[in-house]
């Protein structure tokens, strides 16, 4: 005897799946790069994910900025 399966019933069985399946490749191609730059004697970091760049912070001196960037790598590993 076969039984029908509904669309809801489908997606609601599917769905966890593919999240997880989609979650591990994007997860695997869009790690975060962070980034150092200076201008004017003061330095910012900058977090990069795919094609967005935001601002961590700005105006930093050299020692916070390179003691920031440290625990940011290790944060990331």
């Amino acid at each position: 005897m076969t039984m029908a399966i509904s669309r809801a019933q489908l997606v609601k069985e599917l769905l966890p799946g593919l999240n997880a399946i989609f979650t591990e490749e994007y997860d695997k191609y869009h790690k975060p790069v962070y980034k150092m730059k200076a201008a004017y004697g003061k330095y910012a970091i900058y977090k990069t994910v795919g094609h967005t760049t935001t601002t961590l912070a700005k105006r930093l001196t050299k020692e916070a900025a390179t003691g920031m960037m440290k625990l940011l790598e290790e944060e990331d590993e």
